[in-house]
């Protein structure tokens, strides 16, 4: 039986990002929980040769981070909404964007549902 659902904003609707580099939310607290359920949508790529992927990353620390369980990610695609489940084992918890390219562009969002751990 899955636990009690909790909505999550991760990157709030529609958030632009510029240039080619790694962008990271802040960091929150999920010891309560036991996986996460997120929509992440993205708009056009604009620039050249642009990619964008999307990964979510845990720790126990808040310096050493890995990625979660089922936590890989990808790109969802132009103007597509795609749902991801990552498995929440470490108590912290984070999302990932990677644009690439000369002058990449995109608007995105990412928001769910964090799964309250059964006890």
């Amino acid at each position: 039986m899955a636990g009690e659902l909790v909505p999550l904003v991760m990157i709030p609707r529609y958030t632009t990002y510029s240039g080619d580099s790694t962008f990271t939310s802040i960091a929150m607290d999920v010891s309560e929980y036991q996986k996460a359920i997120v929509n992440v949508w993205r708009g056009k790529l604009i620039g050249t040769s642009p990619t964008y992927n999307v990964s979510f990353q845990e720790s126990t620390d808040q310096d050493s981070w890995t990625v979660c369980t089922n936590g890989s990610g990808g790109d969802p695609g132009s103007e597509t909404e795609a749902q991801y489940t990552p498995t929440l084992a470490k108590r912290w918890f984070r999302i990932v964007l990677t644009l690439a390219g000369t002058g990449p562009i995109v608007s995105t969002w990412a928001i769910g549902f964090l799964e309250m751990r059964q006890s």
